[in-house]
């Protein structure tokens, strides 16, 4: 009797059951046909068999994941008998057998483990196992945080880029460069995806409630599909012939924390700390019912917050800049103190940035009948935060999967999870960072599957799974918010400034209910070499989409020569293609769509070295938007009637092959010995739709009445606070469609394909190389189609859209592209004497001309620069999901400890030294890119104050020099509105000297003003050539939007992520219970309390002004170091 290790290797499959498959060999390197292989589970008792074939390799499918003894016998070898063989969930397990010469009734005992390449398939996957999930610490508890230890993933920094909804639902994850809303979420193979915006619909968060997490990056096979960016399929635990179980709580609080850097910086007390305590506490109990037959797992959490909760930081006038607010008086200013909670913030909120160094100085100007100086009033800004808020965050989740196991040919299984949550208030929700605004969130989510798998022979079986998913969840303002008298007053927008959206968000209340049906049905047939899998997945999702409209509407006040649009607000008019809208239109959309695929796989095992992959799938998707009265715009005839209905052409073509190959070297020599695989893959895959952009459709004209009036030269459209009434609140010809649909906008289709190598490597590690290049097409833009005529000067003097008889005309497309190229690289460890981890680093280059068809860190916009056809070529550059640079660490190590022969030494050895873990993750990433801009101010004319970026005059001269058009500059006025001193058109002026002069002029007026002394103001049109400056910001045509610099030219600071858990188990023998244990543990993210920098003001009009430009300590991440502990019995 021999005792040997052997390694076994993993590849992906769509089911959420797994499969065992692999070649028998003699020890001389043939094969062995005819051998029977079976089966039997260590925990369940379930037995499988088959034989190999011809070619000596074998297979068998849906195998119920546990971990197995697998006996191999054939004619005149010795039998083989290997234990401990995981065969993991929706992965091929790959086991080679070796047989010696003898007789049968010898056996041969071998122990199988677990970290080995993949022989059997070309896509790049990875399985996160028990291992990860139960020791390394997961905060949010959601598996998916873990996905971004994965090669080819990257986290995205949500405090610091603050994607919200354009990155997804809750965990937000990039992948191979495609956008975080790109990837699909499964549960046991379940459709979970959020159908608003993609990403999750709902976050798991019952502690080891998962048997495993199965990640597809690149080239999966044709069973998976609806993801440009990865497939991940999270599998519930199971029960087993043991019981086995555990009670837990989980403590979070206040006092364990450190204070954040920003709050260390306005003050360094502790009394903006928010305090509060968070319990989250339950069980989980699995086992057998009957024995060998039927078992049962289940689990409880319950969530109980009491406290309070941090806001994000926002700018607003600090103490001087209100009380000059407050000396210029007027209507405008009451108005504008009302929405600035009447300056109670001077007093209950902490200011983070010194008086003395104001972020912003905004020239107020010389407002009628004001006493502003000459060269206008100055309104310092500050960066403030909320004091602690009040919040309440209930949650109850619990789930139960049963598994029943009657013969060997069927067996069944059904599991149900339940969750009611409701967030109050919800701080994000709050757009405009003050109280009596605020909003909250709630709903529930119940998921139920069962599934039947029928073995027919050894070589055929079918695997049949149904479930449903009911989720529905709300956002709604506070009450508090709703007997707000301004909560029903238009909100104003200042876009060349820093200050929030002002007033009760307009994007609530909204919410999304869903029913989905899903029928999934697979064979898996073995015939010789090959192995087919061809199967369906139905579903039919009943929707029900509350939709926000915009029945207050918004004033949006921009610069221009006239001022600031703080000074233009103050004047009450909107400032050159500044804008007011509202709208009007229905608030429930039902959209009842089919979302089905076809595929057929074929595994092809030419030779035991070579095995090559075929698939082919076809997705059917029909679209959500063709539930609205108007669903689709004509792109290639735009200006017809408004009222022309058009159907958006559901995508028939959504044809997705795929290739794969796996090579591994069967002789000797390093590359031999089936150490060694080298592997490719390529496939075409297709995003799904998003609930959203009909949403987002039903709130545009023409489903809704959505009135823009834009100040041009020729019609100013003042004064501003009256005209939201005088919008037409019928639909006509010159009734905004903002975001119109395509009417045939297709499935995004992304290519992927890999080449690499893995190779087995001494002390149970493994390397992993890869290259991988994605290339999208058909991506979602945005697209505007009637805006201002600027091909001339006589066009841009007269402010007219290219269509004078029609309104905005806006819609989203597929004219978006992206390409990805990036070396992946792995080592990896299995579990061996205490030790796992995995170490990924990824050098990468995403490029793109367009990121999102929503606004995100990058840039002010989603519009391209160029809106004329074709324009977007001139966007092409990093894409905002760039982080070129990745390294990744995951690891948990439990020492042996220290041991003696005295039994007392003993105790107190392992009271010390035994039984401990030290886990973590470890995650530096590059900084991601955004464009220099100056957004606020319409530089060409096109109607647009947020898609311009300047021009670069000397790319030598310090980066925060700029020189300013004169007719970008406001003139200087005397008491009586008239010019002291101007710019010139053509002529650039130093915009630093200008600001700071008109800030020096402001004080002295101020002064001379104390001690009634006459004061005449200083120029500050100070002339420069291009040569002196860095930036040059023009003004005039469509001739200057070819000489902007290019988009997303800035990378900001990296990024850092370290987590660290230490465990400490106390056996307890005692309870006679096996295993059992308890367990104390501590959990701390961000260990070193390290604030990264965020995204960096970028807005070339704020050099000089003030003190945020490229100003690091104004954009300090507020993160802070948070400990929590756990306390459990296991057993």
């Amino acid at each position: 009797m021999v005792a040997l290790t052997v390694m076994v290797g993993v590849s992906l499959a769509q089911t959420s059951k797994g499969i065992l498959a692999g070649v028998v060999r003699d020890q001389t390197g043939a094969v062995v046909p005819g051998a029977k292989i079976v089966i039997t589970s260590e925990l369940t008792g379930e037995v499988r068999n088959t034989l190999s074939n011809g070619e000596g390799a074998y297979r068998l499918e849906a195998v119920n994941p546990s971990t197995y003894s697998l006996h191999i016998e054939a004619a005149a070898f010795t039998a083989l008998d290997v234990k401990g063989l995981k065969v993991t969930p929706s992965v091929v397990t790959s086991y080679d057998a070796v047989l010696q010469p003898g007789q049968v009734n010898t056996t041969v005992n071998v122990e199988a483990n677990s970290n080995s390449i993949n022989l059997d398939n070309g896509a790049l996957s990875t399985s996160i196992g028990t291992t990860e999930l139960s020791k390394v610490p997961i905060f949010s508890l959601n598996p998916v945080e873990l996905v971004s230890t994965v090669a080819g993933a990257q986290y995205i920094n949500q405090m610091s880029l603050n994607l919200a909804g354009a990155g997804g639902q809750y965990e937000q994850v990039e992948v191979n460069g495609a956008r975080p809303r790109a990837n699909n979420y499964l549960l046991d193979g379940q459709d979970i995806n959020d159908i608003g915006l993609n990403g999750q619909a709902f976050q798991p968060q019952i502690p080891d409630m998962f048997e495993s997490e199965t990640v597809y990056t690149t080239s999966a096979p044709a069973e998976f599909g609806r993801a440009g960016g990865a497939v991940v399929n999270m599998v519930t635990r199971g029960g087993t012939n043991h019981y086995h179980g555990e009670a837990f709580e989980l403590y979070s609080g206040s006092g364990l924390n450190s204070v954040d850097g920003q709050t260390r910086k306005g003050s360094m007390s502790r009394a903006n700390k928010a305090r509060y305590d968070q319990h989250q506490y339950g069980f989980e109990l699995g086992g057998p019912i009957l024995r060998d037959k039927l078992f049962a797992f289940g689990g409880t959490m319950f969530t109980r917050y009491y406290g309070n909760t941090n806001s994000p930081s926002i700018e607003l006038p600090d103490a001087d800049g209100y009380a000059t607010l407050t000396s210029i008086g007027g209507p405008q200013v009451a108005l504008l103190q009302g929405l600035l909670a009447n300056g109670s913030y001077l007093k209950n909120y902490q200011q983070l940035t010194p008086s003395s160094q104001p972020v912003e100085q905004l020239n107020a100007g010389n407002p009628s009948g004001a006493s502003c100086p000459a060269g206008g009033c100055i309104v310092n800004t500050a960066i403030f935060e909320r004091p602690p808020v009040a919040q309440q965050s209930p949650d109850t989740q619990w789930f139960y999967r049963i598994d029943f196991t009657p013969t060997q040919k069927d067996s069944f299984g059904f599991r149900y999870l339940h969750d009611r949550n409701n967030f109050l208030p919800d701080i994000q929700l709050n757009t405009s960072g003050l109280p009596g605004f605020d909003g909250e969130v709630g709903g529930y989510t119940d998921l139920g599957s069962g599934n039947w798998t029928h073995i027919f022979t050894p070589t055929l079986l079918n695997e049949f799974r149904v479930s449903e998913t009911r989720i529905a969840f709300t956002f709604a303002p506070t009450p508090d918010a709703l007997a707000n008298p301004l909560a029903k007053t238009f909100n104003i927008n200042f876009t060349d400034n820093g200050m929030p959206v002002l007033g009760l968000s307009q994007n609530i209340p909204q919410g999304t209910k869903e029913d989905n049906y899903q029928y999934q049905d697979t064979v898996g047939w073995t015939i010789g070499r090959q192995s087919l899998r061809i199967g369906a997945d139905v579903g039919r999702v009943l929707e029900t989409l509350l939709v926000a409209q915009q029945p207050y509407g918004q004033l949006n006040f921009a610069v221009d020569n006239n001022g600031s649009g703080l000074a233009n607000f103050l004047n009450n008019r909107l400032g050159l293609s500044g804008y007011a809208q509202i709208g009007l239109g229905p608030t429930r959309v039902d959209p009842h769509i089919w979302k089905s695929a076809y595929f057929v796989q074929d595994d092809i095992k030419l030779t035991p070295e070579l095995t090559v992959n075929l698939g082919l799938r076809y997705d059917y998707l029909t679209e959500p938007a063709n539930s609205l009265p108007y669903p689709g715009l004509d792109f290639s005839n735009p200006y017809a009637p408004i009222t022309n209905v058009y159907k958006i052409q559901n995508d028939t073509n959504n044809w997705g092959p795929r290739f794969g190959f796996a090579y591994s070297p069967a002789g000797g020599g390093w590359l031999g010995g089936n150490k060694t695989v080298f592997h490719g893959g390529a496939g075409i895959f297709y995003d799904n739709s998003f609930a959203n952009i009909a949403i987002n459709s039903a709130q545009s004209s023409p489903n809704a009445t959505v009135g823009t009036l834009v100040a041009t030269a020729t019609n100013p459209q003042g004064p501003a606070t009256g005209l939201i009434p005088t919008i037409p609140s019928s639909l006509g010809p010159y009734s905004s469609i903002t975001s119109g649909i395509d009417k045939n906008l297709r499935n995004p289709a992304t290519y992927q394909f890999n080449l690499g190598f893995e190779r087995e490597l001494p002390a149970q590690l493994k390397l992993t190389v890869n290259y991988v290049g994605t290339r999208g097409r058909r991506l979602y833009a945005n697209q505007q189609l009637n805006y201002l005529n600027n091909t001339t000067p006589a066009a841009v003097a007269a402010g007219n859209r290219f269509n004078t008889a029609r309104g905005i005309i806006n819609g989203r497309t597929n004219s978006g592209a992206s390409e990805y190229d990036g070396l992946q690289t792995e080592v990896s460890r299995s579990v061996s004497h205490g030790l796992y981890f995995r170490a990924t680093y990824t050098y990468s280059k995403t490029m793109d001309d367009a990121s999102e068809i929503f606004a995100t860190f990058n840039s002010p916009t989603s519009y391209s620069a160029n809106l004329a056809p074709g324009g977007r070529r001139q966007d092409w550059s990093d894409s905002a999901y760039n982080f070129p640079n990745y390294f990744s660490v995951l690891y948990s190590w439990s020492p042996s400890g220290l041991h003696s022969d005295n039994s007392l030494v003993n105790a107190l050895y392992g009271g010390f030294t035994r039984n401990f873990t030290l886990s973590g993750t470890t995650q530096l990433q590059a900084g991601p890119p955004s464009s220099f801009n100056v957004s606020g101010l319409d530089i060409n004319h096109d109607g647009s104050t947020a898609n311009d970026r300047p021009l670069v005059g000397n790319a030598h001269a310090a980066i925060n020099t700029a020189g300013s058009d004169g007719l970008n500059l406001a003139p200087v006025l005397d008491q009586n509105n008239n010019p002291i001193y101007s710019g010139a058109h053509g002529t650039y002026y130093d915009q630093t000297y200008y600001y700071q002069t008109q800030a020096a002029n402001a004080s002295a007026a101020a002064a001379a003003a104390q001690s009634n002394q006459s004061f005449t103001p200083a120029n500050p049109f100070k002339p420069v050539d291009t040569s002196q400056v860095h930036w040059l910001i023009p003004n005039g045509g469509a001739e200057v939007t070819p000489l902007m610099i290019g988009r997303d030219s800035y990378r900001n600071p990296g990024t850092t992520n370290w987590n660290v858990a230490v465990e400490k188990d106390i056996p307890a023998p005692w309870t006679h219970l096996e295993s059992g244990s308890f367990v104390l543990r501590c959990e701390a993210q961000n260990v070193f309390n390290h604030n990264d920098v965020g995204i960096m003001d970028t807005n070339v009009l704020h050099i000089g002004n003030g003190n945020s430009f490229l100003n690091a300590s104004n954009v300090r991440v507020a993160t802070n170091r948070n400990v929590r502990f756990w306390a459990k019995f296991t057993f």
